[in-house]
């Protein structure tokens, strides 16, 4: 059941491959300054760090959720692709224009620039930071015990050897070590993923006999048009979640944000989106691809309704597909793990690379005993820090083994908090009439309440239905198992961990029902919420608070048309808060009503003559003639 010594030597390859890259760019630029460390001196070209983009966003978890998502519950998932490719274009088109230009090394750098307040800044990265760290432990852990079935090696041993891979690789080199490794690893990850596609293709009898079989599987479904939004999945609500994964991932994160930083004009970060918006429509493609060659070769014999095994996630038939048929191959299974590793490798080294960056500008960088430093100097604190952030994440990737299902739920949580983020920025960019106390609360408020969501959906929602599953054809051995098939084992406790650990990108989701509450509405949408709930707060408390005026806010941080309008209109300009005028009013009207109380106490003090003139004044003024 383990992997032959070609096997073996192909994914070692894959490894040191990767290290040395990171060794060689260590040793070049072993003087490096923070700017050429952290952005490779801002002229990297488009395309390696699109390559870099792509792959650092489709980690081991994205491999094995997107082919089981295809393979139980059909192609309606793969419309989130289309979302993704509009989303990457408007950030191109509306985002990169106004952050460009500044020549930021943290993103979050922006929002203190915009809403004048460093705690707010500071607050979205502490966020990132804490996210981050999680997200590592976590890409880290459930490919690890994939790993197990392939190599061997104990859980821990993987988590180590991938965790330490990156980890001295992305000290030495900086971005330049990461963005050419990425690259490496995005080849590498592309052919294992074609070695089931085309395998299983030819097992088949050709890719569209698979697409066939996928079909007469109910399957294939790619325009279901209902606007319901308590479905688990619809166009609408794929193309919105893919919407908002863009904004939230190459828009609003430092990680992704950092590779076009690194460019040497507007023009090459923009095509940094373009071209790897087009590499990871391809990269999900053949992903999606993998899942249906998978169905059709279990569609008669499915692993996931066999009662006596362990298997219930449909990731994990992942696992036993290419155990089962890539093996007998030599050197395709050993292909298939070294783009695990690739992915795992290329997801983990993106976040160590820019949590340094977060560290160092956000918080580290104004510190006194850092300010003597030299350029140099200070860029060797940082392969330091890059260095403790991976033994951090190795930390938290043990940690996380011990877990179980309870990180889930923090990941799960964590994915509440993008739309809050992209909410705060949409403020920044679209409403320069909002004020820092607005954006703060707006900020805040959202988190709260998505949070609150999430929990509730995690704790009410049960498991989405599979699609139709068929065991009819286990009673006789199929044609692909013959007596020199490998027997496999999936009925040991190892895989129940699996279970609870691997999870696909797409949430557990009811299917549509009865239940109409707050928690049953698709998960897609968690974004969507945080985002609206944002913006609402913060407009609310800016009406309360006072407005900005066009001298509060510089105007290349907000785009062209919103200060346009933001000048035109003399309502949104530096109002009065309400709060102030409803005080002001109140006591105008109080001083009022004490006037009208003492004279009702005391008319003899007011002598009104026929006409209506005040005869006291009148006697007052005879008294002083």
């Amino acid at each position: 059941m383990g992997l032959s010594a070609v096997d073996i030597t192909l994914f070692s390859i894959s490894l040191i491959a990767s290290a040395a890259i990171g060794i060689y760019h260590g040793v070049r630029g072993i003087k490096s300054t923070p700017l050429e460390y952290l952005l490779g001196g801002r002229n990297m070209k488009s395309f390696p760090l699109a390559m870099s983009m792509m792959v650092g966003t489709v980690s081991a978890v994205t491999i094995m959720g997107n082919a089981g998502e295809m393979y139980a519950y059909g192609t309606q998932f793969w419309v989130m692709d289309l979302g993704i490719a509009m989303g990457m274009v408007l950030v191109a088109k509306v985002l990169i224009p106004i952050m460009y230009p500044l020549q930021m090394v943290s993103l979050y750098q922006y929002i203190e620039k915009r809403f004048k307040s460093k705690t707010l800044r500071q607050a979205t990265v502490v966020l990132q930071l804490l996210g981050g760290y999680f997200f590592t432990g976590f890409i880290l852990f459930p490919p690890s015990i994939a790993l197990k079935f392939f190599t061997g090696l104990p859980i821990m041993t993987n988590i180590f050897i991938m965790g330490a891979t990156c980890t001295v690789y992305s000290a030495f080199g900086g971005v330049k070590a990461v963005v050419y490794a990425d690259v490496f690893q995005a080849v590498v990850m592309v052919i294992g993923v074609l070695a089931i596609v085309i395998q299983g293709s030819v097992a088949m009898g050709g890719i569209d006999k698979v697409w066939d079989t996928a079909y007469h599987g109910d399957r294939i479904e790619f325009f279901n048009l209902s606007l319901n939004p308590y479905q688990r999945h619809s166009f609408w609500l794929c193309a919105t979640l893919g919407l908002f994964f863009a904004l939230s991932t190459y828009g609003v994160n430092q990680s992704q944000t950092q590779r076009f930083f690194s460019t040497g004009s507007l023009n090459e970060a923009q095509w940094v989106l373009y071209y790897a918006a087009a590499g990871m429509v391809f990269l999900k493609a053949i992903i999606n691809l993998a899942g249906l060659v998978m169905y059709a070769y279990y569609k008669d014999c499915d692993p996931i309704t066999d009662p006596k095994n362990y298997i219930k996630d449909p990731s994990i038939v992942v696992v036993k597909y290419v155990l089962e048929v890539l093996t007998k191959v030599p050197g395709m299974s050993g292909i298939f793990v070294a783009a695990i590793y690739a992915a795992v490798l290329s997801s983990v080294s993106t976040q160590l690379n820019s949590m340094t960056a977060l560290l160092w500008e956000d918080f580290l960088k104004e510190l006194k005993i850092f300010s003597d430093y030299s350029e140099v100097k200070k860029g060797a604190i940082q392969k330091i820090i890059v260095f403790l952030s991976g033994v951090l994440g190795l930390v938290f990737g043990l940690a996380v083994s011990q877990m179980g299902s309870f990180f889930k739920t923090l990941f799960t949580i964590n994915g509440a908090l993008t739309g809050p983020l992209i909410g705060l920025f949409l403020v920044a960019v679209y409403f320069p009439w909002i004020n820092a106390a607005g954006a703060a609360f707006g900020f805040a408020i959202s988190i709260i309440l998505n949070i609150w969501i999430v929990v509730g959906q995690l704790f009410t929602q049960l498991p989405a239905k599979h699609l139709p599953m068929s065991r009819e054809g286990c009673l006789v051995p199929p044609p692909h198992n013959n007596t020199n098939s490998i027997q496999l084992n999936f009925t040991t406790p190892a895989f129940e961990d699996m279970n609870t650990a691997v999870t696909t990108e797409t949430a557990l989701m009811n299917d549509e029902g009865p239940d109409r509450s707050l928690y049953a509405l698709s998960y897609c949408l968690n974004s969507v919420w945080g985002t609206l709930i944002c913006i609402i707060v913060a407009v609310i408390v800016t009406a309360v608070t006072g407005t900005n005026a066009p001298e509060d806010i510089d105007k290349k941080l907000v785009a062209g048309k919103s200060w346009a309008l933001f000048e035109r209109t003399v309502s949104l300009q530096g109002r009065e808060p309400l709060i102030k005028s409803f005080l002001r009013r109140s006591s105008s009207a109080q001083r009022s009503n004490s006037c009208s109380k003492r004279d009702t106490e005391n008319p003899s003090a007011l002598e009104l003559s026929p006409d209506g003139v005040d005869q006291h004044k009148v006697k007052n003024a005879e008294d002083d003639g």
